[in-house]
């Protein structure tokens, strides 16, 4: 099982893995993964789940985006070793508003955010850039692959989408992650072939 778990991790960070995309409500993905997310950080963490009303559709693989959220969870709890809490939102972001957020790489469009954010420890900013780096990691020897949020970048990538952190030492950390809004339709319409232009007859 831990051979195989590595297998996925190793083809999601390729972005190799074949995912099984389908039409999703991310409000009642989370509402479905809570009480699991309770039972992995502890007791001594409050988990907070706030969803945005009229959250717009996705298409992505239910078990890959359960995965993302579980991953950085676990990593929420390991960096709040005394306790803290756990957020977790949902918004609809609008493509005016993409474009005003400035993130690297990330065009302009309707988005679904979905973020995660504690009140742990934080993360060192000379080493932001280099957390979804493939086998880097922050933990102690023994205690993590570092395999995990280059995992949730492969998957996000694949997914189409985009994912950033915002931390500060001491003050914690937030997860981003946008996906992009599924609009019923286009797909269809992005995939009608052009037709074929008529040949002259000499």
């Amino acid at each position: 099982n831990r051979a195989a778990s590595l297998v996925r991790q190793l083809l999601a960070f390729s972005r190799r893995q074949t995912l099984r995309p389908q039409v999703l409500d991310l409000g009642d993905v989370l509402n479905d993964l809570s009480m699991l997310l309770r039972r992995l950080i502890g007791a001594k963490v409050k988990l907070d789940v706030v969803h945005a009303r009229d959250l717009w559709p996705v298409k992505a693989d239910l078990s890959q985006f359960e995965q993302v959220v579980i991953n950085f969870a676990v990593n929420a709890r390991d960096a709040m070793p005394d306790g803290g809490a756990l957020t977790v939102r949902t918004a609809n972001i609008a493509a005016l508003d993409a474009a005003q957020l400035k993130h690297k790489g990330m065009p302009a469009a309707d988005y679904v955010l979905v973020e995660v954010s504690d009140t742990g420890t934080g993360i060192p900013l000379d080493i932001q850039d280099k957390i979804f780096e493939p086998f880097f990691s922050t933990k102690d020897i023994g205690k993590g692959t570092g395999l995990g949020l280059s995992t949730v970048y492969g998957i996000v990538k694949q997914t189409g989408g985009f994912v950033y952190v915002d931390s500060e030492p001491g003050r914690g950390t937030a997860f981003r992650v946008y996906l992009p809004r599924h609009v019923p339709g286009a797909e269809a319409e992005d995939n009608t072939a052009a037709p074929a232009p008529a040949k002259s007859v000499a």
